[in-house]
């Protein structure tokens, strides 16, 4: 099924790219470039080279990844009219050789509306996603999923209200891969964002919420594999966070007491005050994953953070971020061991908050073994987490860029590593791994006339976490250039 709706994405893009010649154009843009790097390590390679990297990075051995990317812009400002199509194709040769598009979509936004179709980055989250650890909702850490997109060209003036009130919004559904145990579920995607805006300060708050439903289950013991609530009325439960109303033998116990399919979700906030020469921002994601969540019952979860953006881009210093993550209590009471949600987990949905092997969120969270924890019956591992990170990134020279981030956590597994009720419960101080992770980036611009420019990276795991302490290299040559079509 979801090969199908590949296809299907694929020929509209390609219709839609035909149709846009057709029209009478006032300005035409084509942006392309090339991309290579190498990644090199002792053993597998230190956090910050695979973490957020758009899941094009196989962590388990050194890389050569080599990208081709191309993307056509359409403007027609006397219509608001604007059309844009696209690909980023991408080669891998490590230990786990791949090739495939991380990017192929085609979008129409007209007077502030926009429709996408196909895969395109969309991180969604109110923080800071270049120098971020992560969002905890959609951040750049798996490759982008299949989908089709209806939302806001980004925040859209309230009427009457003299660009003052501004909004955000948008409703998307997706295909996720066959391989996982749930085969080919679907993930419904929407948001909703209110901004107050004045000359000196902004205020941003709003809800967001991704639901993983239907799917094929595989089936226990002698059960053959079954189809889970799909229909429309289902999809209605979805988008409207319900527990299921239908009357189906099929349903889970849990998508009857709470609600349909693995829900990830978050109440956000954003302030930012407009100084002469900087800018502070300030921002927190209350992380939320069932309906006890909803009045607050683990109000310290999630994700906060704190920056200072100044008005010089081309600084030494351009940009501050400090982020600080809590994953701690997940709705336990006190009584109870700290971890109870199991975030990114699910009871149906066993591959959990991710995408063809990569978390999906913050990539603290780790999918997969870690020789510390014992993670249980789940593909997550750890995801009971305290964390602080710092970023800064600033351009030295007219030639010279770098990005810098370093970032601390307290890992403590999951609640399966605190041991089964009814008890004895083993202390979170006796299950603590500290970690260091520290990433170095420079981008230096050999040719400006040619947009050819060299990148090299240094990053190093210094901790308790991995087996080992890591450190690696990655240098890389990228070429990108703008053509205006007459």
């Amino acid at each position: 099924m979801l090969k199908r709706y590949c296809w299907l994405i694929g020929s509209v893009i390609c219709i839609l790219s035909l149709s846009a010649f057709e029209l009478k154009a006032q300005s035409q843009q084509i942006r392309y470039g090339l991309k290579s790097s190498v990644y090199s390590s002792g053993s597998d390679l230190p956090f910050w080279f695979y973490a957020n990297a758009d899941g094009k990075i196989d962590q388990s051995s050194s890389n050569l990844i080599n990208q081709f990317h191309s993307d056509y812009i359409y403007r027609d400002s006397t219509r608001s009219f604007k059309f844009s199509t696209g690909f980023d194709l991408s080669t891998r040769l490590a230990h786990d050789n791949t090739i495939f598009f991380r990017q192929l979509y085609g979008t129409i936004n007209y007077h502030g509306v926009s429709a996408s179709v196909g895969r395109f980055d969309d991180s969604i989250g109110l923080n800071e996603h270049d120098l971020s650890m992560g969002s905890m909702l959609v951040s750049r850490n798996a490759t982008p999923i299949p989908k089709v997109q209806l939302s806001t060209d980004g925040f859209v003036n309230l009427p009457l209200t003299d660009g003052h009130f501004q909004f955000n919004g948008m409703l998307s559904h997706g295909w996720l891969e066959g391989d996982r145990y749930i085969s080919n579920p679907y993930l419904h995607q929407k948001f909703l964002y209110l901004r107050y805006k004045h000359k000196r300060f902004d205020l941003t708050a709003g809800a967001v919420h991704n639901v993983v439903w239907g799917g094929t289950h595989p089936g226990v013991g002698e059960q053959s594999p079954y189809q889970l609530p799909s229909s429309f009325s289902d999809f209605m439960d979805v988008l409207l966070g319900q527990s299921s109303s239908s009357d189906a033998d099929n349903i889970p116990d849990n998508e009857i007491t709470n609600s349909v399919g693995n829900s990830v979700a978050a109440y956000e906030v954003k302030a930012g005050i407009n100084f002469d020469q900087f800018r502070l921002k300030a921002y927190r994601q209350f992380y939320l994953e069932d309906k006890v969540a909803l009045a607050f019952r683990s109000p310290w979860d999630g994700l906060w953070g704190i920056g200072i953006e100044l008005d010089d881009p081309d600084g030494f210093i351009s940009e501050v971020l400090w982020e600080h993550l809590n994953t701690k209590k997940q709705n336990a009471l006190d009584y109870m061991p700290r971890g109870r949600t199991n975030y990114y987990n699910n009871g149906v949905y066993r591959s959990g908050w991710t995408y063809e092997g990569q978390v999906l969120g913050n990539p603290l969270i780790i999918n997969g073994p870690v020789a510390n924890f014992e993670g249980g019956p789940y593909p997550i591992t750890n995801n009971i987490i305290i964390a602080h990170h710092v970023g800064i990134k600033g351009s030295p020279t007219d030639r010279l860029s770098y990005k810098a981030m370093l970032t601390y956590s307290r890992n403590y597994g999951t609640h399966y590593d605190q041991g089964e009720e009814p008890g004895p419960y083993v202390p979170l101080d006796q299950l603590r791994h500290d970690q260091y992770s520290s990433l170095l980036q420079l981008n230096y611009l050999i040719a400006p006339n040619y947009g050819l420019s060299v990148q090299s990276a240094l990053a190093v795991d210094i901790g308790e976490l991995y087996d080992e302490n890591r450190w690696g290299f990655q240098i890389g040559v990228r070429w990108n250039r703008i053509a205006s079509v007459l």
